[in-house]
């Protein structure tokens, strides 16, 4: 897990120095099916790592442009880094009290799982807030970004924080200070939930235990961009009626959403999702179903992701690129809807396209957004199909489950040029070149000695 630190000073050192030699490489070397392995000898000079005695699950990191600083979240501790050189700054421990874990020792959970693994960690102004599991009773705090220790409040992280170290989970904050967080609700993990909290609006939740709303989904990431806040995810596919099958998922609400009255109280009126596809075109096209990470570039209103096969599949993974543009599209369309549990899933035509978060302004609904509250609660998921940029994948890699994504843009000779950084989960990091059309794998970097998992 030490790894997710080193990947964060290569991401940001490696870029240029490959792009060069890749800019005199020969075109047809990007086809090749075996591509430069580099060692962790090689890169030795150029690396730089950062370890803490007895300090595991580097799961969380947050940038601090400012100060050029990096915050990592770690089992039971935080970092603050100088992000030249990983080089210590500060180190908080942020353990469970012993009444908490004896808790969660009562409730059957291991001495392993009843730690506190940092979960949330996120930026506003000056401020850090952070949430950790803490023995399965999640815990928040807002502190000091220059001094960790500096706690200037502490409230529960249920609905904001996982329970689980297990769980997967996303959360953002808004420049209007609301946190929006995916994430399981409860001890179990059987109420999973997209949560509103904080700020000056009330909370707001997805619909409890519907699965045509949520149907057991692993959260990947969330974006404020615009009037939405849009969230992405892998869960099972509710309408496909053939065996269990998971397909992955664009949703976004409207940040302006109040709830519903009588209707959906507490609930919101705008929540839609729609899936996305990453798949190798033929005859019958072969499906990368599982989301695993995603990378957004705002100045392009493009969104990199991760797709894999399932875990019991054949392992193969790869790289499609969206625009937001047809995540929008979908959105506009029309929905998929079943009338009961015996029906056929049809398109239904979408009562209000190009809906952009408008409210009533007079009358008894006044501030409610102009989205029908029945047509709320019956249409969520909708017919079309987000399609990536390209009709092929714009990376593909047979016996590899990338894990991690992250890219960067540079001018090239003639135009701009996308690094994209694969992290798998043994340890090595793919490079590669991507102008949106066609990419080339670079190079394989392992980026510890001998074997293990990023």
């Amino acid at each position: 897990m030490k790894g997710a630190c080193i990947l964060a000073w290569l991401f940001s050192s490696l870029g240029v120095w490959r792009l060069t030699q890749s800019e005199v490489q020969d075109a047809s070397q990007c086809q090749r099916a075996e591509h430069p392995v580099i060692s962790y000898k090689e890169i030795g000079p150029w690396l730089r790592e950062f370890r803490a005695k007895n300090a595991v699950d580097f799961s969380r990191l947050i940038f601090d442009p400012g100060q050029k600083e990096l915050v990592a979240g770690a089992r039971n501790y935080l970092f603050r880094l100088r992000l030249e050189d990983l080089s210590l700054i500060q180190a908080v421990e942020w353990g469970c009290d012993e009444a908490t874990k004896k808790a969660c020792y009562s409730k059957g959970k291991s001495k392993e799982e009843c730690q506190n693994y940092i979960r949330v960690l996120l930026v506003g102004g000056d401020r850090l807030f952070t949430c950790g599991t803490n023995a399965f009773t999640p815990v928040c705090t807002n502190r000091s970004l220059s001094n960790l220790t500096e706690v200037h409040d502490q409230i529960s992280g249920m609905a904001r924080c996982p329970y689980s170290p297990q769980h997967n989970s996303t959360a953002l904050l808004t420049a209007s200070g609301e946190l929006y967080a995916a994430t399981a609700m409860d001890f179990p993990g059987r109420d999973p939930a997209i949560y509103r909290s904080l700020g000056s609006l009330p909370p707001l939740r997805t619909a409890q235990y519907n699965s045509k709303w949520l149907n057991e989904p692993n959260f990947v990431s969330s974006y404020d961009i615009g009037n939405f806040t849009y969230f992405f995810f892998r869960e099972n596919a509710v309408e496909q009626d053939c065996g269990k099958t998971v397909f992955s998922r664009a949703a976004r609400v409207c940040k302006n959403d109040i709830g519903g009255r009588f209707l959906l109280e507490d609930t919101w009126t705008t929540f839609m999702k729609a899936r996305l596809n990453c798949s190798r075109p033929g005859e019958v096209p072969f499906y990368y179903n599982e989301l695993q990470s995603t990378f957004f570039l705002p100045e392009l209103d493009l969104l990199y992701g991760i797709f894999t096969t399932n875990v019991n599949s054949i392992a193969a993974s790869a790289v499609c690129v969206f625009n937001l543009s047809a995540i929008s599209q979908a959105f506009n369309g029309p929905f998929k809807y079943q009338e009961n549990s015996r029906s056929a899933w049809l398109p239904y035509p979408n009562p209000n396209p190009n809906f952009q978060c408008g409210t009533v302004d007079q009358g008894l609904y006044i501030n409610l957004t102009e989205r029908n509250l029945q047509d709320a609660q019956k249409f969520i998921l909708m017919h079309e199909v987000v399609q990536p940029v390209t009709q092929v994948p714009s990376f593909m890699e047979d016996n590899s489950r990338f894990s991690h994504v992250a890219v960067d843009v540079v001018q090239g000779r003639d135009s701009l040029i996308h690094i994209v950084y694969l992290a798998t989960g043994r340890s090595s990091l793919f490079t590669v070149i991507s102008d949106w059309f066609r990419s080339s794998a670079l190079n394989n970097l392992f980026l510890r000695k001998g074997c293990g998992h990023v």
